[in-house]
């Protein structure tokens, strides 16, 4: 028997909180497999301690930008919101790419860890030399989001 996830619309609530539980859940076991363990045992250790707040931007062709605002408290993904257009965006790293992007990123055409390096996902706020502490953890969690079922209709 063959079950399919149900597709949430991109920046609705109900992707969010999905967003949040696939975040908290981690990588999966195929995710695991593909690397070193002496990797996993340094990515679970920088997330053991992590408490920090994202705000992952979503600029659209009109120049408003959307986010998906996710709250880490000890390495837990505790709390996920979306921020719409002109409200205030309050979180210790905002990083933004274009809605193209986004579409991309959920068809499994981007790799994370460029998105970041060839600023396709641009940190605009937040300190840099702390935010690449955790960088792997960083693109762990994209690799995690990726994996939510998302529709842009």
């Amino acid at each position: 028997m063959t079950t399919t996830a149900r597709t949430h619309r991109f920046l609705s609530e109900e992707w969010a909180e999905a967003a949040r539980e696939r975040l908290d859940l981690g990588p999966t076991e195929e995710t695991l497999a593909r690397k070193q363990a002496s990797y996993w045992e340094w990515i679970a250790a920088s997330r053991g301690v992590y408490s920090h707040s994202w705000a992952l931007g979503v600029e659209g062709r009109d120049g408003s930008t959307s986010y998906l605002h996710l709250t880490w408290e000890q390495g837990k993904c505790a709390k996920a919101e979306i921020i719409a257009p002109g409200r205030p965006v309050d979180a210790d790293y905002v990083l933004v790419a274009v809605e193209e992007t986004w579409r991309r990123f959920f068809a499994g055409e981007l790799n994370h860890q460029r998105m970041v390096v060839d600023k396709q996902l641009r940190l605009t706020r937040g300190d840099i030399l702390l935010f690449f502490r955790a960088v792997f953890f960083f693109i762990e969690s994209l690799a995690a989001l990726e994996l939510v079922p998302t529709s842009f209709d």
